[in-house]
């Protein structure tokens, strides 16, 4: 199996990421609208920052990878009693000049363990997985230029932190957020 994921790999190269200015709450609703339909017993709280600036990214590439945390979180929640994915924009607090793309679930979790080795290639703590997801997002987040953390979510689950450059500085004030939820089905 792993020779036949190299050799896939070998052949389907990535292409190399377009960074631009793009709004980073487009990309959020756009990456969730490939789960139309997939996603009925979970809830899904988005709280997208007003007044971000442009993020400089290839939107499609930041979608592949948002993509591919918000399947992970979802299975992770497959046996939780309260299913909750969060997804939130912001401006980095500890990174100026940095976004940040927050996607926490109410899953399993992450140990220590787990946190050390989750973005290395062919590793997986699913059953199914082919352990590359989370590589082929952290590959995405260095090409632009920015990282991704995953750390304990609070009271239960796991939290990815992705940090972004903004396209600009323009404006440093904090603005409130817009808060939407979507109810299961």
């Amino acid at each position: 199996m792993r020779s036949l994921v190299d050799q896939f790999s070998s052949l389907a190269e990535f292409p190399n990421v377009k960074p631009r200015p793009a709004d980073l709450n487009t990309v959020v609703v756009n990456a969730l609208a490939l789960f139309a339909g997939r996603l009925q017993r979970l809830r899904v709280v988005e709280a997208l920052g007003d007044g971000l600036p442009l993020a400089m990214i290839d939107p499609e590439a930041i979608k592949r990878a948002l993509s591919n945390l918000i399947d992970n979180a979802a299975e992770a929640m497959g046996n939780s009693l309260l299913r909750e994915l969060h997804i939130e924009t912001r401006r980095s607090e500890q990174a100026p000049g940095m976004l940040e793309l927050v996607v926490a679930d109410t899953g399993s979790g992450v140990t220590d363990e787990v946190r050390e080795r989750l973005f290395l290639p062919y590793f997986s703590t699913k059953g199914r997985g082919t352990g590359l997801g989370l590589t082929i997002a952290a590959k995405i987040l260095a090409d632009h230029g920015g990282n991704i953390r995953a750390e304990q979510n609070v009271p239960a689950g796991a939290r990815f932190i992705l940090e972004l450059p903004a396209a600009s500085l323009a404006q440093d004030a904090a603005e409130p957020e817009n808060v939407r939820e979507t109810q299961p089905a």
